[in-house]
């Protein structure tokens, strides 16, 4: 209720500030004007001024400015000499300089004369008040103030009958608790749709008032009407502002300003629409002859430069709350952060590029397309807005998708994705809005530059570009998304087979779209491709034919990935060469054997792989020991380190069997071998289990008086004979260090 009282009040200060100018000219036809000047020619004459300018004069004053055109022409025309020839060049400026000093003096001209139409605008004014009121059935300025208060009150009458109408539906609608910007929005989007029913309503009211009791002067209704639609651009204005930038108690504003600025923007909208509003009144005046040309373009001038000042103070006054909502939270350096920190500079230029194609349109006693200046303005203003509209929307819709489930819906994980697609839509259907509202046609000046077959197919081109974007980036965050998924993965350990192979399927979805797009532009251009396709595939089996370890290589590989016989960071053997996966490309895996040396083996080559990497290891320890030992003593200890081994946290989630004694596995001369073995993931810290228990196992033997065997030679010779004992012991001795010998030979090789 707050609300519309302030809205009511807001339009009924701005009908008095037109009324208010308008009471400025004199009531009634009884007000005698001042005597009227003899206009005189000025010295430029177009189309719009010679027709005001013959409407205001009379005979003698048609004769009197014909003969000064007459004599100005005579005196611009070229001279010549006796023979026919012009020697105007010998004596004046030529050329570019001619030029350039016949457009300055022209527009000197011209700035004088619209200085001295605004110096004489009160008096303008004034005569515009008799013209308007001085036809003939006119009413004079009181009763058409009247009339249009008349018209004004049946309006709201009849809004206040639609609200009173729908306001049990306002109720319901628009004061239901709303817990989501996107309900907030659509909440607000439905008031802001009520109101402007209400504006139309009055608006249909007023002219149902007018056209009740029609005034017989055109220049009256022209300017009633006028005046009923600067309200309603106004009315607009105030309800646009209020749907992006009111806050109330329970939400905040759609538009992410703090008061200050939403305050500043909202009085900057509506100044800007009255003023709009007022400079069209004036138009409709002159339009209808109340008000001469010269005169009308120095009202135009004044309202640029009131416009300019508006937008410039705007710009930088909030320039940086708009940054902030620019940069969001984009690094330093990046596009976002520059444009955040340079767009009040691109604005100010902007709004002084407009400026000074107004100013020089003026001048030169041209005219510009009626509000294209403002309309650009609008759009500009209109594209951040639209874009950061959406894009909120899109997070609430996000966000309400990953708060529904666990797993997060289809804008929720393509956000991104979406955003960057709105960002496209919204610039690119800026521009081209911009470019119709100047009449730019830019496929024309594309053709110009780029060929007409080119410029022709931009639409085509585009949509295409477009759709590969958008797909290459959908694939690339899903896999991306899918890796993150899988969790990191640390050094030693292999990765898991989505892992190993979404790598090569997004270099091949890379290629494939790459591809697909270049034809899809080549047919685009009315390249035809069939040619280009056949002529592929028969280079496609020349190669095959040519390559055949190539292609051998490529199949192997493929089959090998659908087998899953190796992953990333897998160890495996392939003959004699072994390694942990390192890479796998198309063609050929990368192995680092564990000393450094990477080996880099074609898939083709592969003729039997060994991967020790999968699933689980058993580890086999083998013990010689002297024929004399307990067996018993010998598993219960290796039980008991069995038993400490699972136990500790350090290594129990690698066992999945414990260290067990597995008997006596052979006896030899000398010794007696006894197995023990553990089963472990494959990963390194089993080798860490596997040296911790060979260390166990050795300090437990020597505790309990378990002893190792060593190799040894035994030589029998008879008792009493000491001559064959010592040849014996000397042979003994001389085998044993021959057997040294050799075997110092066989490590060294």
């Amino acid at each position: 209720m707050l609300n519309a009282r302030r809205v009511r009040r807001k339009v009924c200060f701005t009908l008095l500030a037109l009324c208010g100018a308008l009471a400025t000219i004199p009531c009634g036809a009884a007000d005698v004007p001042p005597p009227l000047v003899a206009p005189t020619s000025p010295a430029t004459l177009t189309s719009e001024s010679a027709r005001d300018l013959l409407s205001r004069m009379s005979d003698t004053d048609v004769r009197k400015m014909l003969l000064e055109q007459l004599d100005r022409a005579a005196a611009a025309s070229p001279a010549k000499s006796a023979d026919g020839r012009d020697i105007t060049g010998m004596t004046g400026m030529t050329g570019m300089a001619g030029m350039v000093g016949q457009k300055s003096g022209t527009a000197r001209e011209r700035l004088a004369a619209l200085g001295a139409a605004f110096v004489a605008l009160p008096s303008t004014l004034r005569e515009a008040g008799v013209r308007l009121s001085g036809g003939a059935g006119a009413l004079s300025l009181t009763a058409l103030l009247g009339y249009l208060a008349v018209m004004l009150i049946v309006g709201w009458f009849v809004e206040r009958v639609y609200g009173y109408a729908l306001r049990d539906y306002r109720a319901r609608r628009l004061q239901a608790p709303a817990a989501t910007f996107s309900s907030r929005a659509i909440q607000l989007a439905l008031g802001l749709l009520l109101d402007l029913g209400g504006v139309v309503v009055f608006a249909l009211g007023a002219l149902a008032a007018f056209l009740a009791r029609w005034l017989d002067d055109e220049m009256q209704r022209v300017v009633l009407v006028v005046l009923l639609l600067a309200i309603v651009v106004v009315r607009v204005a105030m309800l646009v502002t209020r749907f992006l930038l009111t806050r109330t108690a329970e939400h905040a504003r759609l538009l992410p300003f703090t008061d200050a600025p939403a305050s500043a923007l909202r009085s900057v909208v509506v100044a800007a629409a009255v003023l709009y509003s007022v400079g069209l009144v004036l138009t409709a005046l002159g339009g209808a002859g109340a008000i001469d040309a010269t005169s009308m373009n120095a009202i135009r001038a004044a309202f640029w430069i009131v416009g300019l000042a508006i937008a410039l103070t705007a710009t930088w006054y909030v320039r940086t709350p708009i940054a902030e909502l620019i940069r969001g939270a984009s690094p330093r350096g990046s596009l976002a952060a520059w444009a955040a920190d340079l767009w009040p500079v691109g604005a100010t230029i902007y709004f002084l590029a407009l400026f000074a194609g107004e100013m020089s349109a003026i001048l030169a006693g041209t005219t510009m397309a009626t509000g294209s200046g403002f309309a650009s303005v609008l759009i500009v203003m209109a594209m951040p807005i639209v874009d950061m509209a959406l894009c909120r929307a899109l997070g609430a819709l996000a966000a309400r998708q990953r708060a529904n489930g666990s797993a997060p819906g289809l804008v929720a994980a393509y956000e991104p994705i979406f955003r960057r697609v709105i960002h496209i839509v919204v610039i690119v259907a800026g521009v081209l809005l911009i470019a119709r509202i100047w009449h730019l046609d830019l496929f024309r000046i594309a053709q110009q530059s780029l060929g007409g077959r080119i410029a022709s197919s931009l639409v085509g081109i585009g949509l295409v570009l477009l759709a590969a974007y958008m797909a290459w980036q959908i694939t690339q965050m899903a896999i991306e998304r899918r890796l993150l998924a899988e969790g990191e993965r640390a050094q030693d350990v292999p990765a898991t087979r989505v892992r190993t192979l979404l790598p090569i399927l997004r270099a091949t979805i890379l290629v494939t779209i790459f591809l697909m797009a270049s034809m899809s532009i080549l047919a685009a251009l009315g390249v035809d491709i069939l040619p280009l396709l056949a002529g592929a595939s028969v280079v496609g089996v020349a190669i095959g034919f040519g390559s055949q370890t190539l292609v051998r290589d490529i199949v192997s590989g493929a089959f090998f990935l659908m087998d899953d016989a190796f992953r990333l960071g897998e160890y495996i053997e392939i003959g004699d060469a072994k390694g942990r996966v390192e890479k796998i490309n198309v063609r050929s895996v990368f192995l680092r054997h564990h000393r450094g040396a990477l080996n880099i083996l074609p898939y083709g080559e592969i003729k039997r792989l060994r991967n020790t990497s999968r699933d689980w290891q058993v580890h086999v320890m083998e013990f010689r020991l002297t024929y004399d030992t307990s067996m018993v003593q010998v598993k219960k200890i290796i039980k008991q380190i069995g038993e400490e081994l699972a136990a500790d946290e350090d290594y129990a989630a690698d066992i999945l069997q414990p260290l067990k004694s597995a008997g006596v596995l052979a006896a030899e001369d000398s010794a007696i071998v006894v197995r023990a073995k553990f089963t472990a993931r494959p990963t390194n810290n089993a080798w860490v289990v596997r040296r911790v228990a060979y260390d166990k196992i050795i300090k437990a033997f020597r505790t309990s008086g378990i002893k190792f065997a060593h190799r040894q030679v035994t030589v029998n010779v008879p008792a009493g004979d000491a001559e064959v004992a010592a040849a014996a012991a000397g042979a003994a001795a001389a085998a044993i260090e021959t057997a040294g010998r050799e075997s110092g030979k066989v490590g060294k090789s």
